[in-house]
């Protein structure tokens, strides 16, 4: 609950932020949790806009 999920390091050797920046960049909350992300059955994000070409792709990675 205090792991920031795009900013901190808890995936990987690097935050997710860096290792996707383009799925950063278009996220609305950037300093979300990892426990209120992940806290409910469906993810608890929310993106700018729809995830297609190449952020759908980063997206299906991580």
């Amino acid at each position: 609950n205090t792991t920031r999920f795009w900013e901190d390091t808890w995936l990987g050797e690097t935050p997710l932020a860096l290792q996707y920046p383009s799925l950063y960049n278009i996220v609305e909350r950037k300093e979300d949790y990892v426990d209120t992300v992940l806290n409910s059955i469906l993810l608890n994000i929310q993106f700018r806009r729809s995830l297609v070409g190449k952020h759908w792709n980063a997206w299906l990675h991580l």
